[in-house]
């Protein structure tokens, strides 16, 4: 029955979000659209998540700095700054192999300046959706999974959390297959680079952070594509763009998690949690 407070956690703060955010526009906004309401309610959800985290890893984990064990060390500003930068560096480097092929096969017909909003939307997608899933995912989640599964188990089942989590319901099921897949893949390229980076998560971050930023720029009007680009190519579907789901995202990939899992060898095993499970002989 170990496994039931992290099934039953986020479903319980969730229930908790949803009821203060409606009680709450019951009785100031009642005319709030349904969108609207369902963001809030998240919104309430992760910061009722951060509260109860500190007394979470205390009961559950058995350490008195949380932060710490999910990889927000701020202990040294200038260390966590450098880990998240070359994370930040890493992802621009994979776009750029996919731009790269893209231009070389002349299918960007336009290159735009970056509008000053795109930017900072841009900058709110860092800071807040992806700072957010690394807490979770990265962070607590791989912590439970450690925890209950070990090492090798608990990234797998970790990954294939987080893919089946960006569940779409506006696209086919034959399109959702190489989405999941490449979301599968993300996960275990992003838990790899935890592993790498000591368990610091602020690698994961700029990681994240940069992929998603940076393609939400080149998607808003930065490169304008050509209408002869094969799909495959920018995401699962013609009506979905996003290269995580395309045959060249899900190369480059696989590619990353074979170095990664080199390097990996290389610098040793290891994964900063406070978790009492043994990582001898673990290779993920």
């Amino acid at each position: 029955m170990q496994w039931l407070p992290t099934i039953t956690l986020f479903l319980f703060l969730y229930l908790a979000g949803w009821c203060i955010s409606n009680f709450f526009f019951y009785f100031f906004n009642r005319n709030i659209s349904s969108s609207n309401l369902s963001i809030t309610g998240t919104i309430i959800t992760f910061i009722l998540f951060l509260n109860i985290l500190p007394s979470w890893g205390l009961i559950r984990w058995k350490t008195h700095n949380t932060w710490l064990s999910i990889g927000l060390d701020f202990r040294n500003k200038f260390a966590a700054f450098k880990i998240f930068f070359s994370g930040l560096i890493f992802s621009t480097f994979l776009l750029s192999i996919l731009v790269i092929f893209v231009f070389l096969c002349g299918w960007v017909d336009t290159v735009n300046y970056i509008k000053l909003t795109e930017f900072l939307n841009a900058i709110l997608l860092i800071v807040g959706i992806v700072f957010a899933e690394e807490i979770i995912f990265r962070g607590w989640l791989m912590e439970e999974m450690v925890l209950l599964f070990g090492l090798k188990k608990g990234i797998v089942i970790q990954s294939t959390i987080f893919s089946l989590a960006h569940y779409r319901s506006d696209i086919s099921l034959l399109a959702l297959i190489p989405f999941f897949t490449g979301l599968f893949l993300f996960g275990l390229v992003l838990t790899l680079r935890r592993t790498i980076d000591r368990g610091s998560l602020w690698g994961c971050i700029g990681l994240h952070g940069g992929l998603v930023g940076i393609w939400y720029l080149f998607d808003s009007g930065m490169l304008i594509f050509s209408a002869n680009t094969p799909y495959f190519l920018l995401g699962p579907s013609k009506n979905m763009v996003n290269p995580i789901g395309s045959v060249i995202g899900i190369i480059i990939l696989l590619i990353t998690i074979f170095f990664q899992r080199r390097f990996f060898a290389r610098t040793g095993r290891f994964l900063a949690s406070t978790v009492n499970a043994s990582f001898k002989d673990e290779t993920p």
